[in-house]
């Protein structure tokens, strides 16, 4: 038994390897993932989460990966660091950006930001790799990371800019969604329209609030994508006036990631009446 025994152990464990390394792609989501809560949780500083960056792109780089899978993981590694970078270190800082947020001062806004420039540059770098990623065919991933930067940028960059690239983001919204109707992140770019947006620039708070229940209720939401549902909820009501009902939803979004400071500052406005 022993004597057949071990040459089937070593048969059986090249090919144990090989089912290991068979989706590289599932150990590229897994090393942008523990990135990605790292920028939500707040914890380390910017220099810090810079240098996990960088370590991320080279162990990214390492993989055995197809050029056009390394381009998307490497745009969502950009795509998370510019967000890193634009994520405010205080409850005063968030709040004294939500206020010029809802009042529509841009410009102002822009003014918060310390790294705005490298900010800009990652946004770029990251639709330019979303674009390489679908040399071979558009697919929804790709197509909805590229809206979300298209769509950071257009309150980012110059007027003319918003002004030309501002009605795309719609329109290739809609289009992730049509190539996955089950992508969450790419729905979520289509709620935050109404969530986000004043009135006067076509906001709704309870449409909102109801394609983000819809997305809910899709399944197969991961830690990013209830955290953003919950955020956006409790964001829709405190546009319709209705702090108190915000309440929970900000308390639910920090059990995902604690310490996330504009939850952390959103509940504690929302908590204070909006005062």
């Amino acid at each position: 038994m022993f004597q057949r025994f071990v040459p089937l152990m070593f048969l059986l464990f090249p090919v144990t390897l090989m089912a290991q390394q068979i989706n590289p792609e599932n150990d590229a989501a897994a090393l942008v993932a523990v990135f990605r809560d790292a920028m939500y949780l707040q914890r380390i500083d910017d220099d810090e989460l810079y240098r996990d960056f960088r370590i991320l792109r080279a162990d990214l780089g390492d993989l055995a990966l197809t050029e056009q899978q390394k381009a998307f993981w490497m745009a969502e590694a950009s795509y998370y660091m510019a967000r890193g970078f634009q994520a405010l270190d205080t409850v005063g800082e968030v709040l004294d950006q939500d206020d010029d947020l809802r009042r529509g001062k841009f410009k102002k806004l822009q003014k918060s930001y310390s790294r705005l420039d490298d900010i800009i540059a990652l946004y770029e770098e990251s639709m330019d790799l979303a674009e390489a990623s679908m040399a071979d065919g558009r697919n929804a991933r790709s197509v909805r990371l590229y809206v979300e930067c298209l769509s950071q940028l257009s309150t980012l960059k110059t007027l003319g800019f918003l002004m030309s690239n501002g009605p795309k983001i719609q329109p290739l919204a809609e289009e992730a969604v049509s190539l996955n109707p089950d992508d969450p992140k790419a729905r979520m770019i289509l709620a935050s329209r109404y969530v986000y947006s004043p009135s006067i620039w076509g906001g709704d708070p309870d449409r909102g609030i109801a394609m983000l229940e819809e997305i809910k209720a899709l399944g197969g939401l991961d830690r990013e994508d209830r955290h953003n549902a919950a955020v956006g909820i409790g964001f829709a009501h405190t546009m319709a006036g209705r702090w108190d009902e915000a309440i929970p939803y900000f308390r639910e979004a920090l059990t995902f990631y604690p310490g996330n400071i504009y939850a952390a500052a959103m509940l504690e406005l929302s908590e204070a009446g909006g005062q």
